[in-house]
């Protein structure tokens, strides 16, 4: 006999109900044990707590292991909160039995209810949720992060603090040398529990740069990886333009089945530049394959220009989204050069074709070789006026085996070359977009962009291209109503007061004169509170100059 509707519904609504709680659980318990540690060191240091009657006639007879055990129980809660939030089965064995210990040293010991039905009920739930602690752990996954690193600094000054106020209470305190705080029968009984647990840490620390991998930088891609990597764009689904950065060199692959990211080391993360690329089904395995390197290496796994259709493998694969800017796509069906909005591009074209005598035209590849001197010289001149550095990762730069793969749009005047862009155009021949751009300061009039940006949107329709993108505009159309995030918030201030030092808003201004629709692009990383941090890696490996991981195949 079938399910009744009712009864489907509240399977569904506990199937859900269990999914929520198992995704929260990890992140819930990793604050429990720490406060569960807090607690306990703090008690440690503290041994006028509050006690049962008739216990302290039976406490005379105990040694001091209890506390000495105790202290050490509250660091090592504290320090598996990183285990715990990595989802860690050794952490959750651990943390489990740490809590049945402090159930029994917090009700028999010092007789405090309160904190030993906290204990129990968190042993209790932890024990419940045992499924969301799925991952198996290396040494270094149960290492605390940088943030539990200072939290637990921070636990043992409030314990230390306690301590003292303790020991200031006793009427020997007075005339004892400082040294009894550790030495004394009495007043350094919580001394000498703070002291092993001090030990431990510097132990813990001590094993953490010993033992613990270093963050490495990915594998330089082999010959055959560019091999595959073009295989899988030349089929791949819904491929973006840029996906010839694979061939720049400065990036190595993470494979999937049907689909690769390509990424670079970026400070302490893996930051991958744009979506994958390959089949549309594949995308979340590559995904997870990202983050399975990023884990391989000791970086966060990052993703930077990610597309909005990305944005659900993105949550689905545990990755925390914002807004980094907007592209500029131009709909080559609808473009025109008709109309009121037009007027300043009609005028720099016609005035560049007939009284400056310029000429444009896209050269395919094969290039001659010849070609490159020319580009050269202009590129040259481009880069001593704008600080003598190639860009990297998000932008290609002038070596000749990486621009001789895509066609190349050429502005002459009076036969010398004035200027030149490098155009991706997807397999299917559907999709362009601008990548390096140079001119000839020197030799360049006001309305050159416009002209060369002109002729390149009207070769690309007469080619039969959808849409073309002339690339991103940087922390554009963020959020700024009262929901607005945190990172949102920060951009909008970096976009308003940046302006002097990159032109957010003149970028923009200039990319609007070819009536584009704008097309979000996010960053995406484990999680929200490193974002900022991510987007900066991102600037500064994008700023860093060029380090080829490998040559790229000509």
């Amino acid at each position: 006999m079938a399910d009744s509707p009712a009864t489907n519904e509240s399977n569904a609504r506990w199937e859900e109900w269990r999914a929520r709680t198992f995704e929260i659980a990890p992140h819930v318990f990793a604050a429990v044990a720490f406060l569960a540690g807090l607690f306990t060191i703090v008690a440690v240091a503290t041994p006028a707590l509050p006690r049962i009657r008739g216990i302290d006639g039976v406490e005379r007879f105990v040694t001091e292991l209890p506390e000495m055990s105790a202290s050490l129980a509250g660091f090592a809660l504290m320090g598996l909160a990183t285990g715990l939030r990595k989802r860690v089965d050794t952490a959750w064995a651990f943390t489990l039995a740490l809590l049945i210990a402090i159930c029994l040293y917090a009700a028999f010991r010092h007789g405090h209810v309160v904190a030993a039905s906290f204990a129990g009920s968190a042993a209790l739930a932890l024990a419940l949720t045992r499924k969301a602690f799925f991952r198996h752990s290396r040494l270094g996954e149960l290492t605390p992060d940088s943030r539990v690193a200072l939290a637990i600094a921070a636990a043992f000054g409030v314990a230390l603090v306690g301590a003292l106020l303790w020991a200031g209470e006793r009427p020997e305190f007075a005339d004892a040398p400082w040294w009894s705080l550790l030495t004394d029968e009495h007043l350094g009984r919580p001394g000498r529990a703070l002291a092993l647990s001090a030990i431990a840490a510097m132990a813990l620390t001590g094993w953490h740069f010993l033992l613990v991998r270093p963050r490495r930088a990915p594998d330089a891609p082999a010959g055959e990886d560019f091999v595959r990597a073009e295989a899988l764009i030349a089929t791949a689904e819904g491929a973006l333009p840029d996906a010839q950065l694979a061939f720049s060199g400065d990036k190595s692959f993470v494979f999937a089945e049907g689909a690769f990211v390509m990424a670079a080391r970026g400070g302490t993360s893996l930051i991958a530049m744009g979506p994958p690329v390959g089949k549309r089904a594949s995308w979340r395995a590559a995904l997870g394959a990202l983050r399975s390197e990023g884990e391989r290496l000791s970086l966060r796994p990052v993703v930077y220009s990610a597309p909005p259709d990305l944005l659900p493998d993105l949550l689905d694969t545990g990755f925390r989204v914002e807004k980094v800017g907007e592209n500029a796509i131009i709909d080559l069906a609808s473009f025109t050069m008709v109309g009121t909005a037009k007027q300043k591009l009609r005028t720099a074209r016609r005035r560049f074709v007939e009284r400056e005598g310029a000429v444009f035209e896209v050269v395919e590849p094969p290039h001659a070789p010849e070609l490159w001197d020319e580009l050269r010289k202009v590129s040259d001149a481009w880069l001593a006026a704008h600080g003598g550095k190639e860009k990297a990762f998000s932008l290609g730069a002038f070596d000749p085996d990486y621009l001789g793969r895509n066609p190349i749009a050429i502005a002459r005047q009076h036969g010398q070359i004035i200027a030149f862009a490098n155009l991706w155009i997807t397999a299917d021949g559907q999709r362009g977009a601008l990548d390096l751009m140079r001119f000839d300061p020197e030799r360049s009039a006001n309305g050159l962009m416009d002209f060369l940006f002109t002729e390149i949107l009207l070769w690309s329709q007469a080619r039969g291209m959808r849409t073309f993108d002339l690339g991103m505009a940087p922390l554009a159309g963020l959020a700024a109503d009262q929901y607005a995030s945190l990172f949102a918030r920060i951009g909008r201030l970096v976009h308003q007061y940046g302006e002097q030092f990159y032109g957010f808003q003149g970028l923009r201004t200039f990319k609007d004169k070819f009536g584009p629709r704008w097309e979000p692009r996010y960053i995406a990383a484990p999680g929200s509170w490193t974002l900022p941090i991510v987007l900066a890696e991102v600037a500064m490996l994008t700023n860093a100059g060029r380090e080829a991981n490998g040559a790229s195949e000509g």
